[in-house]
């Protein structure tokens, strides 16, 4: 009995002396100090985190937040002549992208010193404007269309409860080069066959109710001879890789001084309501998300649906789509600030 009781007292003893983190949260081990305040800004903050952990509206989540919005990432990653932005851009490059993966932050921390992401969505977004073209030229940069005529909240969001996508691919002037093209609008991931409507009142002036999904073979032998010219032509971009499409005429109504069309590409119904020449109001449907015109179209499934919607506009300047030679936060700061769930 005695002998067993030593044993106890000891095997308790070891687990009292095993070191435990200072906080647990949803299965993070907070190995050091959790709680960062302005008035102790040389504090490390230490996470180990499950391959599988995902952020949601946690503690950490908003300490991590605190600290994003102390740092100016834009001028950590345009820095020139710097190595830290070699650093930088070699850890992006890596494919480092897993959320949240935080190894060493100090808020005393010089800019140049931040090589580590923190908020993944606005660095993600910074990330990519490395792959992207730039305009360097001033002249040419005030000369560039910033789109600041159409008003806050002045567009309907084209699929409900679907925001601006994050990722520049999806979005205007994405390189693309199975078509050797650059992508013109945004791409919204709805789920197919969920709605999709008019984002302002005006006339349809294309409706394809009648389309018939081309081949693999056919779609894949007009995408070679774009790769021979080194761009997509506009007949293969507008008859066959739109696939089923509406295309709305909004006239000078939203800018007095510009004419608005509207496009939506890629669906799977179209309303039988929604005929040529027909009056449209703002909202109503007009048919619903598919993946036509696209490879997974022409098999048949359903997989990669989305819808692709491009706003065009056309003035006595010539005529450009929503977003041209705009990038990164400016762009999604932008569309964000045009488009409205109501």
């Amino acid at each position: 009995m005695i002998q067993s009781n030593i044993l106890l007292l000891f095997f308790l003893f070891m687990i009292a002396c095993t070191p435990k983190p200072d906080v647990s949260f949803n299965g993070i081990e907070v190995e050091q100090n959790l709680v960062i305040t302005n008035s102790n800004e040389n504090e490390y903050v230490y996470f180990r985190f499950p391959n599988n952990f995902i952020v949601v509206d946690s503690l950490i989540n908003k300490e991590l937040n605190k600290i994003s919005r102390k740092i100016n990432y834009s001028n950590i990653l345009n820095i020139e002549d710097s190595s830290s932005t070699n650093k930088i851009k070699s850890f992006f490059v890596n494919n480092n992208q897993h959320p949240y993966i935080l190894h060493k932050i100090s808020l005393s921390d010089t800019l140049n010193q931040v090589i580590y992401k923190i908020d993944s969505s606005r660095i993600n977004l910074l990330k990519q404007n490395f792959f992207y073209p730039k305009i360097v030229n001033q002249k040419e940069n005030d000369s560039l269309d910033k789109f600041n005529y159409i008003k806050t909240n002045q567009l309907l969001f084209p699929c409900p409860n679907i925001d601006i996508p994050q990722s520049l691919n999806l979005l205007p002037n994405a390189p693309r080069k199975y078509r050797s093209g650059t992508h013109q609008g945004i791409d919204f991931a709805g789920y197919y066959g969920s709605e999709v409507r008019n984002v302002y009142n005006g006339v349809v002036i294309r409706s394809d109710h009648h389309y018939n999904e081309v081949s693999n073979e056919f779609r894949n032998n007009l995408l070679n001879k774009a790769s021979k010219i080194n761009r997509t032509p506009s007949d293969i971009f507008v008859n066959i890789l739109y696939g089923r499409t509406v295309m709305i005429d909004h006239g000078f109504d939203i800018i007095k001084d510009k004419r608005i069309i509207s496009i939506y590409a890629h669906l799977s119904k179209i309303n039988p309501e929604i005929k040529v020449g027909e009056y449209i109001s703002r909202g109503a449907i007009i048919g619903n998300v598919g993946n036509s015109g696209t490879s997974d179209g022409a098999k048949g499934n359903k997989k990669s649906a989305h819808l692709h919607f491009e706003l065009i506009i056309q003035d006595k300047d010539g005529e450009r789509y929503l977003g041209k030679n705009i990038y990164g936060e400016e762009l999604v700061k932008l569309l964000n600030r045009i488009f409205s769930h109501k």
